[in-house]
């Protein structure tokens, strides 16, 4: 007569196995698509970088595209890159994310109750030598996408 063996312990670990497997695999598709505001601001960066400054525009908060229309950002970004400082690319650094409350991009404009603020280090080796110019960039959110916002003030 066959015994059979009654231990449920290796079924037992496949299913647990497998319930891990299924929790850490949705856990990284609900990941998939979400960017913080450093993403952002590196995105935006990449995009000048690459010359592409039509797309850095499409990152900016619709304040920042009421005060610069595409085609002037585009015409004077690339101006100020390739005419004044004589370069056609530049290096760029990003420092950690900041949480600031309440902040307001200029005096008399509307208060974000969260932004991120991103300090900013941008190299140009150009026909007057380096120099770096160091500027904060601010993160708030448009509907459910963060957005590109500068200060003014």
């Amino acid at each position: 007569m066959r015994r059979r063996n009654s231990s449920k312990l290796p079924i037992l670990i496949v299913v647990v196995a497998v319930i891990l497997f299924v929790i850490f695999f949705i856990r990284v598709l609900s990941g998939v698509g979400e960017q913080d505001p450093k993403d952002i601001v590196e995105a935006f960066y990449h995009y000048e970088q690459e010359g592409d400054f039509g797309s850095a525009w499409e990152h900016f908060h619709p304040v920042m595209q009421e005060r610069f229309s595409k085609n002037a950002y585009v015409t004077e970004r690339s101006h100020i890159y390739m005419s004044h400082y004589g370069v056609e690319t530049f290096s760029f650094e990003l420092g950690d994310e900041e949480e600031v409350k309440n902040w307001k991009m200029a005096k008399d404009a509307e208060k974000f109750s969260n932004a991120y603020r991103v300090e900013v280090e941008q190299t140009f080796k150009s026909k007057f030598g380096t120099f770096r110019v160091i500027q904060d960039i601010y993160v708030v959110k448009d509907e459910e996408e963060w957005k590109v916002v500068w200060a003014f003030d």
